[in-house]
């Protein structure tokens, strides 16, 4: 049972305007890769491909694993043993399939074929990988009465070692989807999702940003965004996710906001069939921003479930993640060390030049101011983990401060919603240094 609390598109809906051009989707990188055996006896796979390399103007590659085969030797008592002929010839068979496959449901040459040994997940993913691919095409078999499981588990699979978007699609795809619907927890994941999917939009299609609130969870948990109330916390949360897709919207695309009151699952299955969906987006997790428990099970849930084509999107490189948390939520939280080098370099890049002032809060030796000035930089030392923050006088070039944070436990940014100014906290044992910039 869902409730919709918005299904009109009046308050939710924008068409997209487009001044000369879009700019490039950072979700379109390079080729599409289709994953396939060659065994397939839908060609719905090979049709999206084809269409997306067209509409994308990607090279369409293909991607094909052989698991390996161990002979056993009679003589050495049943002990495998590896036998390269075999392999040698199961590769010319794969190829064989492969082609006749692929030429059987499209026209012109076969695209470039890569073929691996060793296990089929893993070697998807890490070609997709070493090929920048934009998405991974995977075929879905068709959904069972009795055991529907079997829908999505490849693409599953696949997605569990990727990290590139991966589309499962089902028999009887032979066109773009006109309407596609990403399921948003506001995550990094999940705006990559909506960001591939407008890659994958027909001409005049509409995307529908659907978010899933559980009424097992107090809504209490979205006061947090901008002092709102939780309805005008998601409001303010889609705002700022269609000012973030808007410069990659086509002039004739238009988005559209919903948000359901249901189970996750239900309620993003039955949110898709009651407008009519022909594509599910969905990133794999990414719950720290609502306190939610939409981890990747929900993508493979979905992908195991939709009877529809369902593109499935692992979370951007750290740094990445990073920015896009602190432009949806205002905040960017990170306890990973790996991650702060590049948040710090962003951080330093937006405000250079700024007036910044520096803020101890220890229990040793209480609040402190330890300067002003303008920002030089903020840099990161991973050997003890030391950030350092160097600011300087803006009349006398050669003076300047640094302040040095040893062991520092996890870096959080903050800017508020209007970006006049911005905070980057340190936590360090029980206290915290602070810079303070204003605009």
């Amino acid at each position: 049972m869902s409730t919709n609390l918005q299904d009109a598109p009046i308050t939710g809906a924008e068409t997209a305007s487009r001044p000369g051009h879009v700019k490039v989707n950072p979700a379109l990188r390079g080729p599409i890769l289709l994953a396939t055996d060659g065994t397939a006896q839908s060609g719905a796979a090979v049709v999206a491909a084809r269409l997306l390399a067209q509409r994308l103007d990607r090279p369409l590659e293909i991607v094909s694993v052989l698991e390996p085969q161990l002979a056993y030797g009679v003589a050495l008592g049943g002990t495998p043993i590896y036998v390269p002929e075999l392999d040698e010839a199961r590769r010319s068979i794969r190829l064989a399939a492969v082609a006749d496959y692929v030429g059987r449901y499209s026209d012109g040459p076969i695209p470039t074929v890569h073929l691996r040994l060793g296990a089929i997940a893993e070697e998807v993913a890490e070609v997709a990988r070493e090929r920048a691919a934009t998405l991974v095409v995977v075929g879905a078999a068709p959904h069972q009465r009795v055991n529907r499981v079997v829908a999505g588990e490849r693409a599953v699979h696949v997605l569990r070692s990727s990290t590139v978007p991966v589309l499962s699609v089902p028999p009887g795809f032979s066109a773009l989807p006109r309407n596609v619907i990403a399921a948003v927890d506001f995550s990094p994941a999940s705006v990559r999702a909506a960001q591939t999917a407008l890659l994958l939009l027909g001409d005049g299609g509409t995307l529908t940003l659907l978010h899933v609130i559980s009424p097992l969870l107090s809504d209490t948990r979205l006061r947090g965004i901008g002092d709102h109330d939780p309805a005008g916390a998601v409001q303010t949360l889609f705002g700022r996710l269609r000012d973030e897709l808007r410069p990659f919207v086509p002039n004739d695309v238009t988005i559209e906001t919903n948000v359901r009151t249901d189970v996750d699952i239900d309620g993003i299955i039955g949110g898709a069939s009651s407008i009519g969906a022909d594509l599910i987006a969905v990133g794999t997790h990414g719950p720290r921003l609502l306190e939610r428990i939409f981890l990747g099970s929900v993508a493979s849930s979905v992908l195991h479930a939709a009877p529809q084509a369902v593109l499935a999107a692992p979370p951007p490189t750290a740094g990445d993640a990073l920015e896009l948390w602190l432009r949806i939520s205002g905040t960017a939280t990170s306890k990973q060390p790996a991650d702060w080098a590049v948040a710090l370099d962003e951080f330093t890049r937006r405000n250079t030049g700024r007036r910044v002032a520096i803020e101890i809060d220890d229990p040793e030796i209480g609040a402190q101011m330890l300067g002003r000035g303008a920002l030089v930089g903020v840099t990161y030392d991973p050997h003890d983990r030391r950030v350092e923050v160097m600011v300087g006088d803006a009349h006398r070039a050669r003076r300047h401060l640094m302040h040095s944070v040893p062991k520092v436990d996890s870096i959080a940014i903050t800017a508020d919603e209007r970006g006049a100014s911005e905070v980057l906290e340190l936590r360090h044992g029980g206290g915290h240094t602070l810079v303070l910039v204003t605009r």
